[in-house]
């Protein structure tokens, strides 16, 4: 079954946006990504055209910020001749015949980096994807840009045409596999590392109540968990959203930590106007909670750092139940994706949900 899945998961994504510019790169610094492959044509660049100076200039604040880039295209090495002019410390690896591997190993040894620690962009599932996925890597399809002309604005078209039905088909599994995936698993919340995601940037933290902190509909809130939630609200910020009204939110709220309710999750709006009250931006945010359909899910669609910890107790509500049953169907679907300070390649994960 498990070969099963990976072959069909080779051309889906890991994460899909309309334009180079949309990718949050400083959410892939901060996971720990330390180079990003480019294909070329019509990622990079219009089809049989050279790089645009926008594009360029996209390329050197990623190397400013840290990035190892490294192009490897099907084109020919002639067709990077504007790209090599301007940033000559970028390799270009050219007739890569991609999906096949070859000449994409050989890029990998120039940087020295395992395939784990690898972004893989480009336009086209059925090459640039399956090769990164064959690797590895973490894989990220934009559209490609507009044709020129009537006979390439065809070839376009079908791109996407045929992207479309692989991801309305079976791919969909896959992609919410993808977003119900959090970054860590924990046991408990006091189990997450705390010091690390600090040192790393993390400004916010957002904890679920029924199932993360107390049992549902709970009256108490023991004093190990109050100590926690007061000790990092000493060098971050803390809250709670919640989806209920549990009672023992009022006992948060008189040891003055902030309180949101009924806040729909998986729906990301009350998380948004936690955020712009708070003045964080999402590379700026953790979220941790017992669902994967609703915290996690939540986070991922904001595009916010996500723990997932076990739930503190079996008795729950009717809809809880289900949600847990919908969580052991897509347990195959889940994967591993990049942790704060972890170096591990990705892998399965369904067997610790």
């Amino acid at each position: 079954m498990g070969r099963v899945l990976e072959f069909f998961r080779k051309p889906i994504p890991r994460e899909h946006f309309k334009s180079l510019d949309e990718i949050p790169y400083d959410r892939l610094k901060l996971w720990g990504f330390e180079v990003i492959i480019f294909d070329y044509d019509n990622t990079l660049a219009p089809f049989l055209h050279q790089i645009q100076n926008e594009v360029l200039s996209l390329l050197k604040n990623l190397i400013k910020m840290g990035f190892k880039i490294v192009v490897v295209t099907n084109a020919s090495y002639e067709r990077t001749k504007k790209l090599r002019s301007e940033l000559p410390e970028i390799k270009v690896f050219a007739k890569a015949k991609k999906p096949g591997l070859k000449v994409l190993k050989s890029a990998l040894k120039t940087v020295n980096v395992p395939p784990s620690k690898v972004v893989f962009v480009g336009d086209l599932f059925f090459t640039d994807i399956i090769a990164g996925n064959r690797m590895g890597m973490y894989t990220i399809m934009v559209e490609p840009y507009p044709g020129v002309g009537v006979a390439l604005s065809i070839i376009v078209l079908l791109e996407k045409i045929s992207y479309y039905f692989i991801f309305y088909t079976f791919g969909w599994l896959f992609r919410i596999g993808e977003l119900i995936s959090p970054n860590e698993w924990a046991d408990t919340v006091f189990d997450v590392n705390y010091d690390l995601l600090i040192s790393k940037g993390i400004k916010l933290f957002v904890f679920d109540m029924d199932g993360t902190l107390t049992k549902w509909r709970s009256n108490h809130v023991d004093a190990k968990t109050l100590n926690l939630l007061k000790s990092l609200s000493r060098s971050s910020k803390v809250v709670i959203l919640s989806n209920g009204n549990s009672p023992s939110l009022d006992i948060i709220v008189k040891n003055e930590i902030a309180v949101f309710k009924h806040a729909h999750k998986p729906l990301t709006t009350k998380m948004m106007r936690i955020m712009k009250r708070y003045g964080v931006s999402k590379k700026e945010v953790a979220v941790i909670g017992d669902q994967l359909f609703t915290d996690i899910l939540m986070a991922n669609l904001a595009g916010l750092y996500s723990i997932k910890i076990k739930p503190i107790s079996k008795d729950e509500m009717w809809f809880t139940k289900f949600l847990r049953m919908l969580e052991r169907f897509v347990r195959p679907f889940t994967r591993k994706k990049p942790s704060i300070g972890s170096s591990d390649e990705w892998k399965s994960v369904g067997n610790q949900i």
